[in-house]
């Protein structure tokens, strides 16, 4: 079943549209943590179509789109993750690492803005 973005982030179509427009099909999307906010991405995109497609649904997320090339030869994505169940820290490209349940983005690549506006989770209410 495809997930009803308008009423999970009560947009309008063009929103949806437009989100489409970047996105590779999914059919839920997945809890992470970007620098101790919880988001919820799109499961078969990238960290940064994810980012982007958050942004876009809230607001919550900006790029400056002039600093990447989004196809991995720029190598200015660079964002510092720690997968679920691992201590470790690596440092990734966010054009190139798909999106995990539980991934935490513990450092965003330049050009990535977060909204942060005290300490709530960024992420809306459970469709369930």
């Amino acid at each position: 079943m495809p997930v009803d973005l308008k009423s999970i982030f009560n947009v309008d179509e063009a929103t949806i549209l437009d989100a489409q427009d970047i996105l590779r099909p999914f059919d839920q999307l997945v809890p992470i943590i970007i620098e101790g906010h919880e988001v919820r991405l799109p499961n078969n995109n990238s960290l940064w179509r994810g980012m982007q497609f958050w942004g876009l649904m809230t607001g919550e997320v900006t790029i400056d789109f002039g600093l990447y090339c989004i196809a991995g030869t720029c190598k200015n994505c660079k964002t510092r993750i720690r997968r679920a169940g691992e201590d470790r820290k690596l440092n990734v490209l966010a054009c190139q690492t798909m999106v995990e349940p539980g991934i935490e983005i513990v450092r965003l690549a330049p050009g990535f803005k977060i909204r942060r506006e005290g300490a709530a989770p960024m992420a809306p209410a459970d469709p369930a």
